[in-house]
């Protein structure tokens, strides 16, 4: 595990990176983001004016989430938790206060600061449970105010002004303001390693005005009809400026987090365990907050961790490995949540590195995947194939994008090419390529056997393995040629333009992976950042999909079966709730909020 300090801006990195992708099965098993969604010209949950002068004579955002034309399997319950009613006094479960929900997660994070430490599923278990956001998302998809008041959108979108509730303190006594906004933003934008998500979005100088004690003004490089998206997750949570400043002087307080969720920290010892109790002061009431407190397990292998929750030993376990869930699933007395939306198991090339910056070879090793054996032998059924970022349920996606793979006979002839042009690239005729994971890992060897199989007819394959933070590294700095990874799958693709956009994609450090820009698809991107059409959305995102597969710098696999498996005596798992009722959505990328869960063992 990683240094308890953040003693140099590659330690941080290794931790941001893990925290923005985690690789597919190369994170402790076959077990993900950062910033942009549509509301409108308005200020939502406040009187409807944009800033403009003008009455848009609405007060509710349009859809965020990708739009579900007919939802077969994308989102699934399965288990006897699944069909208890859920309406209706008489009949609904009755809530149980008291007790302690003990969640497996798949891995460690380096801290609990979202200002200055880095979040990944595993970080979000516990980081929600501890900070609010200023927005969220509904049951339906939409962003709608949380810590925040309201969201107004001044003119075109190119800036946003966020009002916070009037009232609110955090678990230390400090006031919730905007000068906490102005604290966090400024941790955020000037650590090495978080402003790398922040800094394409926003001007060198006046990124931020204070509008009165409540108000702050976001000021953005170009429009955006998205914003409050950007903050629905860790850039969303806010932290107590007090400790924020206390951290900065000692960074072992990244450890002991101050919020203003309905539970605190009692207790954390780093790669075992973190104990939350409940917050007897939480701004929205202690009424529904039912759970004494939680505690959340490290257990990198959830495989065991599902047996663990079979046997009773634990309630509840998060992971997207096809082992772990195939055994949530056979287990009596536990139900599961699937959600196949939000992520994409995929192969990821370096066009910028020889010889995959020849696109010969990328198509080559395209026929060549066996995507058969992937789903067969990895997926073992849980999951289905992936042609592009977005599941075939989903408006986004692009019905005419088919990924190629298994088409071994074409790749033949373009090897045969490149190698004639490029002799030293090849041995005995097959191209010499380098594929590249982290271990020990028998999963992640298992994978690497079955796509090895698939290549080695037509490639020379050198395996190389590497502890998970230098095969992060290596990944971010781009050496490497070949390597499996797990991404996408925001819930509005928005959040997608960083891994995609031609800012990402140069310097030393770089989050457009592939290293791939597009002028012309960056023009694309900022479009539908700006517009509320959704249409026009559609239209360009699908017209992305298509644009990605003729580069052939990513080969997807499948689509990532994020599994919440839990006790059938925990109940409400997909009922939380934010302000004013509203209805939180269930199992996001594995993240979750665990407030108004009880355990009810009559």
């Amino acid at each position: 595990m990683r240094s308890r300090t953040r003693p140099t801006v590659f330690g941080q990195l290794l931790a941001l990176l893990l925290a923005l992708c985690l690789v597919a099965v190369a994170c402790g098993g076959d077990d993900d983001g950062t910033t942009g969604d549509d509301g409108g010209d308005v200020a939502v949950g406040d009187d409807g004016d944009d800033g403009d002068g003008d009455d848009d004579g609405d007060d509710a955002p349009s859809t965020t989430a990708a739009p579900v034309e007919d939802v077969t399997e994308g989102n699934v319950c399965i288990g006897d938790a699944c069909d208890e009613p859920t309406t209706g006094d008489d009949e609904a479960p009755q809530p149980v206060r008291g007790g302690t929900l003990r969640i497996a997660v798949e891995a460690e994070t380096d801290g609990l600061n979202p200002a200055a430490n880095n979040f990944a599923v595993s970080a979000y278990t516990m980081g929600f449970a501890m900070f609010d956001p200023l927005f969220y998302i509904d049951k339906d998809g939409n962003w709608f105010p949380f810590l925040a008041e309201s969201a107004t959108k001044i003119g075109d979108g190119s800036s946003w002004q966020v009002k916070v509730r009037e009232g609110i303190t955090f678990h230390d006594g400090t006031p919730l303001n905007a000068d906490a906004l102005i604290a966090n933003f400024e941790t955020a934008i000037t650590d090495p390693i978080i402003s790398l998500a922040i800094v394409p979005s926003y001007p060198a100088e006046n990124r931020y005005e204070k509008i009165d004690d409540l108000t702050l003004q976001y000021n953005l490089i170009r429009p955006s009809a998205h914003f409050p998206i950007n903050l629905t997750s860790q850039l969303g949570m806010v932290a107590s400026p007090t400790w924020l400043a206390a951290a900065a002087e000692d960074d072992s307080l990244n450890q002991a987090p101050v919020g203003t969720g309905p539970f605190m920290l009692e207790s954390r010892t780093q790669d075992v365990s973190t104990k939350l109790v409940r917050n007897p002061d939480y701004w929205r009431g202690t009424d529904d907050i039912y759970l004494d407190a939680i505690e959340i397990f490290i257990t990198t292998d959830t495989a065991l961790a599902a047996e663990q929750v079979a046997a009773g030993e634990l309630d509840v376990v998060v992971t997207s490995n096809a082992d772990a869930t195939l055994t949530l699933r056979d287990a009596e007395d536990v139900s599961t949540f699937e959600n196949l939306y939000s992520g994409e198991d995929f192969i990821m090339l370096n066009t910028r590195a020889a010889p995959m910056d020849d696109l010969r070879v990328r198509q080559a090793l395209t026929f060549a995947t066996d995507r058969q054996a992937y789903h067969d032998l990895i997926g073992q059924g849980t999951r289905p194939f992936a042609d592009s970022m977005y599941h075939p349920d989903l408006t986004w996606n692009n019905p005419d994008v088919v990924q190629e793979g298994n088409m071994a006979d074409r790749a033949g002839p373009l090897v045969d090419a490149y190698c004639a042009d490029f002799p030293e690239n090849c041995s005995g005729g097959k191209v010499n390529i380098e594929l590249q994971f982290s271990g020990p890992s028998t999963l992640q060897t298992r994978i690497m056997d079955v796509l090895s199989a698939g290549w080695e007819p037509y490639f020379q394959v050198e395996r190389q393995q590497l502890p998970q933070d230098q095969h992060i590294l290596q990944t971010a700095i781009g050496q490497f040629q070949v390597v499996t990874w797990r991404q996408f799958g925001a819930v509005d693709p928005d959040n997608e333009v960083v891994w995609l956009e031609c800012a990402t994609a140069t310097g030393v450090i770089t989050l457009n992976w592939v290293r791939l820009c597009n002028e012309d698809r960056d023009a694309l991107l900022f479009e539908q950042r700006a517009t509320a059409d959704l249409d026009r959305r559609v239209e360009i995102m699908q017209g992305i999909q298509a644009e990605i597969q003729s580069t052939y710098s990513y080969i997807f696999l499948t689509h990532t079966n994020w599994t919440v498996g839990f006790r059938n005596a925990v109940k409400n798992i997909c009922g939380q709730t934010g302000p004013d009722d509203t209805v939180l959505v269930c199992n996001n990328q594995g993240r979750g909020f665990y407030h108004n869960v009880w355990i009810d063992e009559g």
